[in-house]
């Protein structure tokens, strides 16, 4: 990704830097697919690019708005289906660590 010109916020573009249509990003799927030795490679699913995305996204420690920034969701409910566990994991972590830094920050004044 580091060596792709970048055209916008949008990551995957047409050559005029506007973003393509799933239909496009699914048939340049099949191409792949079709020249992969991979046995299970037919049952890979272009929607699943979405959901792994967000899944590494939310391992990464990004936020719902970050994760629906990146991923184009609207809402949460896509998101909550998709990251699961992980988002739960994630978001579980991220406030046990405000409740310390305020039992920190309680006990030091």
């Amino acid at each position: 990704m580091a060596t792709v010109e970048k055209k916008g916020l949008t990551v995957v573009t047409d050559t005029s830097g506007r973003p393509v249509s799933y239909r496009t990003v699914a048939e340049e799927m099949r191409k792949v697919k079709g020249k992969m030795e991979h046995p299970e490679a037919s049952k890979y699913v272009t929607h699943g690019l979405r959901k792994n995305a967000t899944i590494e996204l939310y391992r990464a420690g990004c936020d719902d708005e970050m994760v629906k920034a990146v991923t184009g969701h609207s809402g949460v409910e896509m998101l909550k289906k998709y990251g699961g566990k992980v988002r739960q994991r994630e978001l579980a972590t991220r406030a046990q660590e405000a409740r310390n830094k305020m039992e920190q920050n309680r006990s030091g004044t």
